[in-house]
């Protein structure tokens, strides 16, 4: 939006300026009558000049001779001349300005905001419309994961549940629509595709993975920590966050701000809040304003689900996290 104005306004600027040649202040002095008005004039003073005396005949006599003058000497004035090339050469670098603003800075597609994901973008665009195209199920599948990998998650969805029609057995989208609706808070619904694909793909860590972090939010410490060791055991590349995060299902029970953090929260957010699938919340400006926490924890926003939690474990979560 910021680059759309800036746009707007160096072209009505280079505009101003192209154009100021025809929109400049008029002539410090003005123009002489034109030649009919001097004949006219001419013909009144000689016949005033007859019928005068004195000072005024002098007067008018004078007038007559100058009149006269501006008649001998009298040209049309002519005519401005209008002179292209400063106009081309500022309408043009408004030109190039207003290209090099839409190619290097504004959004044109879907997922992309910087110069270094245009390529991503394009790609998705192309993946996408040649899914749409064909309605076939490898096209399909090949706009879902991209749209995964830019976690452009709505595309995804839209990508794996035509999968899904198209081929109801096809684990890959029955894993990738459980986690999209994990993440968009739908427990109950997601538990069910998870479970289903981990029960036809238990090699895919990235399910196991999901289904712990779904376990945890719903505490069932057990069940999660048996999902993260299958994760481990399947060759998940997080293998580190998802020791530490049996550890922490291991000694869950706290009502200490760290201890509801650890259960509810670091599955996504990271341990120490530098983030994960979740948003990084160490150094966050957000948490300088705890009401608006409050309101996403409670209720939930965008990807996050909503956490329930007592009015207690609110309070020192809200704590702990002031302390990030």
């Amino acid at each position: 939006m910021t680059a759309t104005l800036l746009f707007l306004a160096l072209f009505l600027l280079g505009l101003l300026l192209a154009l100021r040649p025809l929109l400049g202040p008029k002539e410090p002095f003005p123009e002489p009558p034109r030649r009919e008005e001097l004949l006219r004039e001419l013909e009144v003073l000689k016949e005033e000049v007859e019928a005068l005396e004195g000072e005024e005949k002098k007067r008018a006599l004078a007038r007559l001779v100058e009149v006269e003058r501006l008649l001998e000497g009298y040209r049309p004035p002519a005519p401005r001349a209008f002179r292209p090339w400063p106009v081309a050469l500022v309408l043009g670098a408004a030109v190039l300005l207003g290209v090099g603003l839409w190619r290097y800075t504004l959004p044109r597609l879907p997922g992309e905001t910087t110069v270094t994901q245009r390529q991503e973008a394009r790609e998705l665009k192309a993946l996408a419309d040649k899914a749409k195209r064909t309605g076939a199920v490898e096209d399909l599948l090949a706009w879902g994961r991209k749209a995964f990998e830019l976690q452009a998650f709505d595309q995804a969805a839209e990508a794996y549940l035509e999968v899904f029609k198209k081929d109801p057995k096809n684990v890959e989208a029955l894993r990738r629509v459980g986690i999209l609706l994990f993440m968009g808070g739908r427990l109950e619904e997601a538990r069910l595709f998870l479970e289903l694909a981990q029960h036809a793909d238990p090699k895919a860590a990235e399910g196991w993975l999901f289904l712990g972090n779904l376990y945890f939010q719903e505490g069932k410490m057990q069940e999660a920590i048996a999902a993260w060791e299958k994760y481990l055991e399947a060759g998940g590349e997080a293998r580190e966050r998802v020791e530490g995060l049996i550890a922490i299902a291991q000694a869950q029970g706290g009502k200490d701000g760290r201890s509801v953090y650890q259960a509810r929260c670091a599955a996504c957010h990271g341990l120490g809040g530098e983030g994960g699938v979740g948003p990084r919340l160490k150094g966050n400006p957000i948490l300088k304003a705890p009401e608006a926490v409050r309101e996403i924890v409670l209720k939930g926003r965008g990807a996050m689900p909503a956490i329930p939690l007592s009015e207690e474990e609110l309070r020192v979560l809200l704590d702990y996290l002031g302390s990030l």
